[in-house]
């Protein structure tokens, strides 16, 4: 039997990683979505867990990109943004960041019987990152298109980037391929587990201690900075 832990999204937020470990183990095979880093301001903590896992896959996100690419935060507020990019770098060691802005967008193996696409945001390498203008990923209403498109290609797509938890069967469209989004470790503490072998797919979720989460993001933010109330 071949279970995988789907982990993506997780925006800095080093608590939420920590209980799925503690959950399924440090020695799960896991797959990691991208957005490894971002405004939930634990990145150290976060290269440290992911430096204990047994990851199969470790993929970079839109956020990432834009910090270890292009030296910039990703969101809809400079203040945010800034914070988001200099927060971060400046827990994490040079080391650190050239590693992260080495890591793919995209991943493609055999499991078994299964071709696997594992991806941030869509299941082609030009649009992998989400990082482009316009790039909502996979939403899942616009699951059967995808799926006409790389149905001959993989048998299974893992995704994020849409902070949407779900899974769907494409064989009722037409097309013999799952696609499956494990949600926003980061922001709904959401995850998923899946077995290759039999196809189950099983959605989870962690407790979180938003208050306590909301009160560290807060004692790091710079006073320029919208307060955590108008944003988290």
């Amino acid at each position: 039997m071949t279970q995988l832990v789907l982990v993506s999204d997780i925006h800095g937020n080093a608590p939420a990683l920590k209980a799925v470990v503690e959950r399924e183990g440090l020695d799960a095979e896991y797959v990691v979505l991208g957005d490894l880093h971002g405004l939930l301001a634990y990145p150290a903590e976060v290269m440290d867990l992911l430096n204990e896992m047994e990851t199969r896959v470790l993929l970079a996100g839109n956020h990432d990109k834009a910090m270890f690419h292009h030296n910039e935060g990703h969101v809809n507020s400079d203040e945010l943004s800034a914070f988001e990019l200099n927060h971060t770098k400046s827990k994490l060691t040079l080391a650190q960041q050239g590693w992260l802005s080495n890591l793919p967008f995209m991943e493609v193996w055999k499991d078994g019987g299964s071709r696997i696409c594992a991806t941030h945001a869509m299941p082609w390498p030009e649009k992998a990152s989400g990082y482009e203008a316009g790039n909502a990923g996979v939403p899942k209403g616009n699951v059967p298109h995808f799926a006409s498109v790389v149905a001959d290609d993989y048998d299974y797509v893992f995704h994020g980037h849409t902070h949407e938890q779900y899974d769907l069967d494409c064989f009722q469209f037409g097309h013999n391929v799952v696609f499956v989004n494990p949600g926003s470790l980061g922001w709904d503490n959401t995850y998923s587990v899946v077995d290759t072998d039999s196809g189950d797919v099983e959605h989870k979720s962690v407790e979180a201690d938003h208050d306590s989460l909301k009160e560290h993001v807060q004692s790091v933010l710079p006073d320029s900075a919208p307060h955590t109330r108008k944003w988290f």
